[in-house]
């Protein structure tokens, strides 16, 4: 697992993707503004879900940036699914 897979660091790591998608500073990035209101739409759901499996490596279904709308509630759940990657060993062939 990634460094960033800590809430706070992986919200400012998705901060920094929307930044980059609208490209605009980080800081003009409010995690609790939904993402909707920043224009970004289902192919940068797409993106962003793509960008999050490379980063955290494991796969991420587009509809949890609409079920989770904003950078902070994305992040808290990103971070909790993470925990649970973390937690079950992968499995092995016999």
């Amino acid at each position: 697992m990634p460094a960033t897979d800590h809430p706070t660091e992986l919200r400012e790591w998705i901060a920094h993707r929307v930044a980059d998608y609208l490209e605009c500073a980080p800081e003009a990035i409010d995690p609790g503004v939904p993402l909707s209101d920043y224009g970004l739409d289902s192919v940068y759901a797409f993106v962003l879900c793509g960008d999050l499996e490379d980063h955290l490596g494991f796969p991420v279904d587009p509809t949890v940036v609409w079920d989770h709308r904003s950078v902070e509630e994305l992040s808290a759940h990103l971070a909790g699914v993470a925990a649970g990657h973390r937690a079950d060993p992968p499995e092995t062939a016999p």
